[in-house]
Order: C-alpha cells, then structure tokens, then sequence
C-alpha cells in the first residue's frame, strides 16, 4: 500500500505499535500497516494524534488534509532538503529568460502531444468519432509552440489547443454524462468535478516530491507567481494531466464505475462534488492507475507512474544543476 486515503469524517487516527489505528466513537474500525505507506490524504473533519503525526513525520511520510468538499487544504511533511544549491540554480533559470522560453516550449508542446495520443489511440477504437479535425488543430498547434519566444503568446496556443481538445473529449464520453468545456472553479458538472480532483491529486504527489528534494515549488518557469500557488508542481503537472486524470475519467464513466446520481450540489450551491461512493470509487482506481505498471514509451523499460514523477524530479535537477536536457513524460505514439 502506497497510500491511504481517510474519506469517512468524525474519526480518531492514533498509533498503535507500527499500524494505524482508526476510532469512530470509542470503536476501532480498521488497522492500517504503516511499514510500506509513502503518503497520506485525510479528508474532512478528522482527528490525528500528535504520537501519529510524530511517527509519520519521522519515516517521511507526508499527510495531506483536504476539506469536505474536496479541495486541497495543506499538507504536513518532515523536514525538507538542505539542498541549498538547486534552490539557488532554480532562482537563476527563472531570471533567464532563454531557458523559461525553452522550458516551456517543451512543456506546453508534451502536454499537447500526450492529449492528440489521447484522442487517437480512442478514434483507432472508434472510428465513427468525429475527432479527426480535432487532433488536426492540435498538430498545429504543436508546431505552432515552437515559433513563438514569449511565454504569453505560448500561453495563448496552449489555451487554444486545450480548448479543442477538450471538445473532442466530450465525445469520448458514452454513458449519459454529459461535457462541453473545461471549467474548473466551481466545477459545474460531474466530469468537472472529477478533472479538477485528479489534478489536484497529482499536483500534490508532484509538490511532495519536489519539496523532498530542494525545489522551491512556488517558484515555476511556465506559471507565473502567484501567491500560494504551487507554480513548479504545476509545470510538471502539465505532462501528466491526460495520460492520468483524463484517462481515468474516461474509465470510470465508460465503464461505469460511477454514475450520474452519486454527484452533488455543493452546500453553498456552487459546484458539483463527489458522494461519499464515487469519491471511494475514483480514488481506489486512482491508486491502481498511479500503481499499474505498463512499457515508458522512452525506455521500453516496465515502469509506473509513481517511478515515472520521480524520474522526472530527478532530471529536473540535473536540468538545473549540470545543464541537462530535460525530456518530458510522453505516454505512447
């Protein structure tokens, strides 16, 4: 077990020898093995031990607290890299403007590339879709990127390209949800609502390991600054948005493992949020899609998600460190 996720609310997390022990009332419900956990989501109003959160932080495992209505709140980690040095060498590529340019060209051209794979590797399986126009603008797109030396004006193609795309997600979609757009906050409708949650999964697994490392995760190259956001998380995230979320999205609704009925107005009545059986649902398959191994398109070597952030991590500081290429994640051709 990689991770464990708490998503029932008015519990009590304390430690018992080397497990963790789960109270509802005076009740133990569940003990959870901590000898293989590497992180740990708590959502909602729950209560942790300060012995827990001791031993946790103590084997490097970080807890992340999120609100009942799925947002990201914070998350607690044991202390980070004295990596003083990359920190400084990230600083110095974010004054260099050739390097921003180059990152994100790279970047933004992955990201573009991973969501034309996307839609072709579906329209090989169905035929009748009517995507061809679709994947055609994302191929000019693609070579678009490259022509430009501003990152607005990359920005722009990237917006462009994400808004063709996602129309053509939406006809990817069989089983009576419906999409026309990505928006995100509030999400206005189930589909929505699950791409905003799985990319703010992979968004704080990329946080954790870029702070476990050195990185100033505030501090981006594609994204600008903005207070409280994770800008070099964010970067990376790029890559993976539709070789992860998008696909387990498709997954869950096209074979129906969740279904129109377990989605909810939120209580203030902006959004839509998951029930207490879609969120199970999409975070156990969430865990296998992040835990499954499968060929890296690069290597031809048998990989995982999981592997793959933290290779990326790694050539990240190499990048900033020695001058290394830096080759983003392509999921398959």
């Amino acid at each position: 077990m990689n991770t464990i996720y708490i998503t029932d609310h008015g519990l009590s997390l304390k430690k018992k020898s080397e497990r963790m022990a789960i109270k509802k009332g005076n009740k133990i419900v569940e003990e959870i093995p901590l000898f293989d956990v590497k992180r740990v989501l708590i959502f909602g109003n729950n209560h942790i031990s300060t012995d827990l959160l001791r031993y946790l932080s103590e084997k490097g495992i970080d807890v992340s607290f999120l609100s009942i209505r799925q947002r990201f709140q914070f998350r607690l980690v044991s202390e980070t890299s004295k990596n003083i040095y990359l920190r400084m060498a990230q600083h110095r590529c974010h004054n260099n403007p050739d390097f921003r340019i180059k990152w994100s060209q790279q970047i933004i051209a992955a990201k573009i590339r991973n969501q034309k794979n996307l839609l072709l590797r579906i329209l090989r399986k169905r035929p009748q879709l009517n995507i061809r126009e679709h994947i055609d603008i994302l191929d000019k797109c693609m070579a678009k990127v490259e022509t430009f030396d501003a990152i607005d004006e990359i920005m722009g193609v990237e917006g462009y390209a994400a808004a063709t795309y996602y129309a053509a997600f939406g006809q990817l979609i069989l089983k009576g949800f419906s999409f026309t757009k990505r928006q995100y906050y509030p999400p206005p409708d189930p589909v929505n609502a699950m791409l905003s949650f799985g990319y703010m999964l992979i968004c704080n697994e990329l946080s954790a390991l870029l702070e476990a490392s050195g990185f100033d995760i505030f501090l981006g190259f594609l994204h600008s600054i903005k207070y409280g956001r994770a800008s070099l998380a964010t970067d990376l995230m790029e890559e993976f948005r539709s070789p992860i979320v998008d696909r387990l999205v498709l997954y869950l609704i096209n074979l129906n493992v969740v279904h129109e009925e377990q989605f909810q107005p939120k209580p203030d009545g902006k959004g839509i949020i998951m029930n207490e059986d879609s969120k199970h649902n999409y975070l156990s398959n969430y865990e296998k899609f992040m835990t499954t191994s499968f060929i890296d398109y690069r290597s031809r070597n048998r990989t995982t998600f999981r592997q793959i952030f933290k290779e990326q991590v790694r050539q990240l500081e190499k990048c900033l460190l020695s001058d290394e290429h830096y080759e983003p994640f392509i999921f398959y051709e």
